[in-house]
């Protein structure tokens, strides 16, 4: 049954895309595949997959029905798992040919081998991959060459949330440029701990401004309920005068130093100095959230019990406690507290962000310039792009009018949002539909009439109505009256409505 399954889901992915390939074609848009990218996004919600893998998974699906026929018999007949056929698919599409027929007969060749090698032998994936990559290289009418040259056009780079404040940086790069970049990561690293002072040997003094500082911006603000939030710049300052950790021992491990080498060497930072993070070197932009009462605790403090949801859990004080909220790069991702409170101490400017005190839904940003403070305020409200699922942080979006603009639709920050190019694209020449029901939620409907709501997201505490409240005769505000507000025309006011935002 799982081995029907897996054949039936591959034909389905490949119905999908050649669905949605058929429209490109037929309106002309095959280049752009605006009709693929929305149906891999809305098979990215029901299967929940970023758009981007749900549309790399739809492609592979055609490309490998289309190319490798015989893979789909063997998924049903459970003489290969879905992994090996995947392997397979993706090494066989080396075997080329000028002569298309020839590159057929070819490829027909090398599944048929490999078929018969797994038959015979249950390879784990790495070994298959490299059995798969020698018949490849055998059967192929392409020079190695000719590939290098198209694989080269493939260079990029990225960056994987690994949480706890760690990430893996993946620069794709030609084998030789990238077995260099670590081996000369490894020297100096063992260099490094070679020039390590001996137990009981003087440490010479560093010389006054022997780290200068590098430029930066930062931005926080204030929260009623939860302190100040903030959108934060990253930058570096080491004092001239180090403290007492900048003479601390050296003990980093050769992995933790040539991690700490290939960092400096980007963030022209000082590679022999242990305490000189890589925070210390960075010249580039980045934004940080920093709420008020944690920029201002210090650095061993717990925060108050705060009662309800929160009382001996993960925003309590006292024992086990967190006590207070953290610091996020771009919105989103922890990091540590006392890295930020360094870089917001070199921070030229602030932004104040005022939150709901019971959903922390951002209510306001204090700026002076009308467009400025707007893109503040949706920047720091969205967080990352507003599609269902999608994680490309704000900083790096486009504002979309809901409303569109030539169709009498408002530049207010009840008719914007923040969309990546990629969604901002499928919004505008798709199908897809979307309305702001108030205060930043949206309501997305897919192609197919599926409708699904995205909020913001909230910033620093959030409290829970207790009874308490309830007794004291308070009303909590429901999330339901946010659907109230019409999508176009000025919001009417209402009864204890939070002041607008001031632009």
């Amino acid at each position: 049954m799982l081995a029907a399954g897996a054949a039936l889901q591959l034909r389905a992915h490949a119905a999908a895309y050649e669905f949605g390939h058929a429209l490109d074609r037929a309106e002309g848009c095959a280049e752009s595949a605006m009709h693929v990218r929305s149906i891999a996004n809305e098979v990215g919600l029901l299967v929940r997959l970023a758009a981007g893998t749900a549309q790399g998974h739809l492609a592979s699906a055609a490309v490998t029905l289309r190319e490798f026929p015989a893979l789909t018999f063997a998924l049903e007949e459970n003489l290969a798992t879905p992994a090996q056929a995947s392997t397979l698919a993706s090494v066989g599409l080396k075997v080329n040919h000028e002569d298309p027929a020839e590159q057929v007969l070819r490829r027909a060749e090398f599944l048929q081998v490999m078929l018969e090698r797994v038959r015979q032998e249950p390879l784990p994936p790495k070994a298959l991959q490299k059995a798969a990559e020698r018949v490849a290289e055998e059967l192929t009418g392409e020079s190695i060459d000719q590939r290098y040259e198209r694989a080269k056009k493939r260079r990029r780079a990225s960056v994987e949330d690994l949480g706890d404040g760690m990430s893996v940086l993946r620069v794709l790069m030609s084998s030789f440029v990238a077995n260099a970049v670590l081996d000369r990561a490894r020297k100096q690293g063992k260099a490094i701990i070679k020039a390590r002072p001996k137990p009981g040997a003087a440490i010479e003094e560093p010389a006054d401004g022997a780290n200068a500082a590098a430029g930066t911006s930062a931005a926080a603000g204030t929260n009623p309920a939860a302190g100040t939030s903030a959108a934060a710049g990253t930058s570096a300052n080491p004092a001239s005068g180090e403290d007492s950790a900048d003479h601390a021992p050296d003990e980093r491990t050769l992995d933790q130093v040539m991690s700490d080498v290939i960092a400096d060497m980007l963030l022209t930072s000082d590679p022999m100095n242990p305490s000189a993070t890589a925070a210390r070197g960075i010249q580039a932009t980045a934004h940080i959230s920093i709420p008020a009462t944690s920029m201002l605790a210090g650095p061993n403090s717990g925060g108050p019990n705060t009662g309800g949801l929160n009382s001996g859990g993960l925003n309590s004080g006292g024992p086990g406690g967190r006590g207070f909220a953290p610091a996020l790069l771009d919105g989103m991702s922890p990091m540590p507290l006392e890295e930020a409170k360094r870089l917001a101490a070199t921070a030229p400017a602030f932004i104040r962000v005022l939150t709901h005190p019971v959903t922390g839904a951002v209510q306001a940003v204090d700026s002076y310039t009308p467009t400025a403070a707007m893109r503040a305020f949706l920047q720091a409200r969205d967080v990352h792009c507003r599609f269902i699922g999608c994680r490309q942080p704000a900083a790096r979006c486009e504002l979309d009018h809901t409303i569109d603009h030539q169709y009498g639709g408002k530049t207010a920050v009840w008719n914007l949002s923040d969309f990546c190019l990629a969604h901002h694209i499928v919004k505008h020449h798709t199908a897809w539909q979307v309305r702001q029901l108030g205060g930043g939620i949206l309501e997305w409907t897919t192609p197919s009439g599926k409708v699904y709501i995205d909020r913001p997201e909230p910033y620093g505490v959030i409290f829970t109505p207790s009874d308490e409240l309830t007794r004291a005769g308070g009303t909590a505000p429901s999330m339901s009256d946010e659907r109230l507000r019409p999508v176009s025309g000025t919001p009417p006011a209402r009864a204890n409505e939070v002041a607008p935002p001031p632009f």
